[in-house]
């Protein structure tokens, strides 16, 4: 054992040091407050010293990055950090450590440094306040209490109450958020293929559905109808009693529907043309709201409800057109036809309170429809669905968006384009909640994620998504936006949800069966 004070010149401590150059010994100091775990500093403040951040020498080698901490300011009084970074210094040379290969008598001592990134402190009001004054050199650095970090950083709600996403990476804390700012505000999840984005879903949808918040899924892989299994992976349920969850299949919760597939007793949703007003049709034609095509379908509306009145149907429009002597007719027509022979416009039609229902969890299965039909048809179901909203003739409900860069993709109009950044602008009004699920953010309309005020980023590495993400994460700063890179499979940095600052949050077991996993090739297994 060696002890020694010039390594720790500016504090008033004694460091001791074992053989492999550790710190085996904690430094002393009275505590009595609430905010730390325990009345043990994990360390003390050292060198220059800002507001918003500072050098800490730590002295447990229990310490890690992205822990959080509780200190004193002198007038503030206590406040929450994070450690954003953990060094070994050593005043070792190259010589040192090239003697040190042959001879067991070189000590490599060194001393740990963090970088403890200040967070704040609740003031009277409830507020999150940052001093605007350092803390002063010495001052003692302790794990944060889980009743001070639950409190400052706004994760206040119960499980019952909020939407429990997982725990906070090294504390055991619950991370749970508000439901309500998730709806209103929507959703983003983002993660590179295989990262843990659509198990992160699961457990959105497990949440939102024990709330009784309707959920609507546009399922292009045909993912989601395993929510209705319990989880029963031995893995994953011998993890279950870390986050305190049980198996819990959602059963006759689940509503499954899709755009042609009858198939394990889907339902074909089906809507009435006559629901739509000719600018929705042109735009589900994808033909421009302009010139002679946009006038032609106008007046052709107009005469066909002037002789039929309300019994008409899509039939009785290409009629019309086709009579018409206007060149132009054609074009439209074809459209119109094309539309007709899409299951969505010849199937029965479907109640949309029965597509969005308090409690149920609807799954709309785009796997087996064609790019062109998933385009239109979520187009036309998006538009009536919001129409109905807006009317109170469906509860407020959360959208989820599958491969979102496909259908609001930047730098480029598809059919769901405008419906799907109206929804993002307009939809909080109406208790409308959009969830953007993609693994490449660079390609999903800038305008759309940036309206995302709850982010659930897992790990990215394209440095284009990267500089997507950043731009339109609140409060995401440089050190978290490193972090993303290297997160492991069902570690997600939280943001917003309610919660003030961005969590490292490890992921909750499912508590229903996941159906995203990847496809196994069956290398070297025997055939049959």
């Amino acid at each position: 054992m060696s002890c020694h004070i010039a390594a720790y010149k500016h504090l008033p401590l004694t460091v001791c040091l074992d053989k492999a150059g550790y710190l085996p010994t904690a430094v002393s100091g009275a505590y009595s407050g609430d905010p730390a775990s325990n009345e043990i500093p994990v360390g003390a403040v050292f060198g220059n010293v800002g507001s918003y951040s500072f050098r800490c020498a730590i002295v447990d080698d229990k310490v890690r990055e992205m822990e959080y901490v509780a200190f004193t300011h002198p007038s503030e009084g206590w406040v929450l950090g994070i450690v954003s970074s953990i060094e070994l210094q050593s005043a070792m040379d190259q010589e040192d450590a090239a003697r040190s290969i042959y001879s067991d008598k070189v000590h490599p001592f060194w001393t740990r440094v963090g970088k403890v990134d200040v967070i704040g402190r609740r003031d009277p009001n409830g507020k999150l306040t940052r001093p605007l004054t350092p803390v002063p050199p010495t001052t003692k650095v302790f794990r944060a209490h889980s009743p001070f970090l639950s409190e400052v950083l706004g994760l206040s709600l119960t499980r019952d109450k909020g939407v429990y996403m997982g725990k906070i990476s090294n504390s055991g804390v619950d991370v749970v958020l508000d439901p309500e700012i998730m709806v209103q505000r929507h959703v983003s999840v983002i993660a590179k293929t295989g990262s843990g984005k659509s198990y992160a879903c699961g457990v959105l949808i497990e949440e939102l559905s024990k709330l009784d918040i309707p959920v609507l899924v546009l399922d292009l892989h045909g993912e989601y109808s395993s929510l209705v299994s319990p989880n029963i992976d031995p893995e994953e349920y011998r993890r279950m009693a870390a986050f305190d969850v049980q198996p819990r299949g959602l059963g006759d919760r689940i509503r499954e529907f899709s755009f042609g597939d009858v198939s394990a007793g889907r339902t074909i949703i089906g809507l009435d043309v006559k629901g739509f007003r000719p600018e929705e049709l042109l735009d589900l034609m994808d033909v421009k709201n302009v010139g002679t095509n946009a006038s032609l379908l106008y007046n052709t509306f107009r005469k066909v409800k002037e002789v039929l009145g309300d019994d008409w149907d899509i039939n009785d429009l290409i009629a019309a057109l086709e009579s018409d002597p206007n060149p132009a007719r054609w074009s439209l027509v074809t459209g119109l036809q094309h539309l007709r022979d899409l299951p969505i416009f010849s199937a029965p039609r479907t109640p949309l309170s029965e597509v969005v229902k308090k409690g149920t969890v609807t799954i709309l299965d785009l796997a087996g429809s064609s790019l062109d039909a998933q385009q239109i048809g979520v187009a036309a179901l998006v538009r009536k669905l919001f129409q109905a909203r807006k009317e109170g003739l469906i509860p407020p409900f959360m959208l989820i968006v599958e491969e979102a860069h496909n259908f609001c993709p930047q730098g480029a109009s598809t059919i769901t384009s405008e419906v799907m950044r109206s929804m993002a602008s307009e939809g909080r009004k109406f208790g409308l909640g959009l969830c953007i699920v993609t693994q490449r953010p660079a390609r999903v309309d800038k305008n759309v994620l940036s309206q995302c005020g709850t982010q659930v980023l897992m790990k990215v590495t394209n440095p284009n998504d990267l500089k997507a993400v950043i731009s339109a994460a609140e409060g995401l700063d440089s050190r978290m936006a490193d972090e993303v890179q290297m997160l492991p499979i069902g570690t997600a940095i939280v943001v917003g949800g309610g919660v003030e600052a961005p969590i490292l949050t490890d992921i909750r077991v499912r508590q229903t069966r996941h159906g995203g996993d990847s496809a196994k090739i069956g290398y070297g297994e025997p055939d049959g």
